[in-house]
C-alpha cells in the first residue's frame, strides 16, 4: 500500500454487546460468526475500498473498541488520528441507544467533531412488538451527532453492513480533502 492511497482511521464505538465485532467480521469476511469473543481494549483491521470520483482505492483502518466502561481510560488513546466514527447501538436494547450521547461526549472530548455515522444493529431481532426506538428518536439523534446518515443493519444477515463503510468513506474523503 503506497502513499497514493488515501488512508482513513475509523473507530467503531458503542456499548458492550451491540455487535461491533460481529458486524466488522461480516464486513471483512462476508460471514457471520456467532461466538465472537469480547474485545479486550481494541482490534484493528485494514480494508481497501473504492468510492466514486476517487481514482484509486482508499484504505480504511477500522478499530473495534471495547465497549465496557472499565476500558474507558484506554479507549481515548485509540481515538487519536481517527477520521471517522461509527456510533453503534443495539436496536433491541433501548439503553444502548440512549448511551450514544455519552459515546459522543467521550469521542469529541478527545478528537473534536469528525465525520460519523449512526448505526442501529441487530435488525434481525426486531419485530413490531419489540421495536422500541422511533424514527423521530433516531432522526433527532442523527442530527445531534451531525451524522452523515443513519443505517439499520444486521451483522447476522449482512443487511446494510457495506453501506456503513461506503457512506462514511465518501463523507470522510470530502471532509478531509
Amino acid at each position: 500500500m503506497g502513499s497514493q492511497y488515501p488512508f482513513f482511521k475509523i473507530c467503531i464505538v458503542g456499548d458492550f454487546g451491540v455487535g461491533k465485532s460481529t458486524l466488522l467480521f461480516h464486513y471483512l469476511e462476508r460471514r457471520f460468526i456467532s461466538n465472537v469473543e469480547s474485545t479486550i481494549a481494541s482490534n484493528f483491521f485494514l480494508k481497501q475500498v473504492k468510492i466514486p470520483n476517487v481514482q484509486n482505492y482508499i484504505t480504511l483502518q477500522i478499530w473495534d473498541l471495547a465497549g465496557q466502561d472499565h476500558f474507558k481510560w484506554i479507549r481515548k488513546s485509540f481515538y487519536k488520528g481517527s477520521r471517522g466514527i461509527v456510533y453503534m447501538f443495539d436496536l433491541s436494547r433501548k439503553e444502548t441507544f440512549d448511551r450514544i450521547k455519552l459515546w459522543k461526549k467521550e469521542v469529541e472530548s478527545t478528537i473534536g467533531m469528525t465525520p460519523n455515522i449512526l448505526v442501529g444493529n441487530k435488525l434481525d431481532l426486531i419485530n413490531s412488538e419489540n421495536h422500541h426506538i422511533s424514527t423521530n428518536e433516531t432522526n433527532s439523534l442523527r442530527q445531534k451527532l451531525n451524522a452523515c446518515t443513519y443505517c439499520e443493519t444486521s451483522a447476522k444477515l449482512g443487511t446494510g453492513v457495506d453501506n456503513i463503510f461506503y457512506n462514511l468513506s465518501i463523507k470522510m474523503h470530502k471532509f478531509h480533502k
